[in-house]
């Protein structure tokens, strides 16, 4: 990664307040700002149980549109 392209990263999460800088002399110090990543990472959690619930659906249907095409085999179109 570029500097110019870090730089552009890291002023993102100062601005959304997930990191503070601090600036002395060249070197720029980042810190863990006060806004953390709990709600965030609350959101997406439910939001992968949302999905992970509805692709085990999805997986059960397969399995029984698997079982019964072994089963019976696919039936032809006229």
């Amino acid at each position: 990664m570029t500097l110019t392209g870090m730089k552009k990263h890291v002023g993102i999460l100062e601005q959304a307040g997930f990191v503070t800088t601090e600036k002395v002399g060249r070197v720029r110090t980042c810190t863990l700002g006060l806004r953390r990543l709990e709600q965030e990472a609350a959101w997406i959690e439910g939001y992968h149980q949302l999905w992970s619930a509805r692709f085990d659906e999805l997986d059960k249907v397969v399995e029984e549109l698997k079982r019964k095409e072994k089963a019976g085999g696919r039936k032809k179109r006229k």
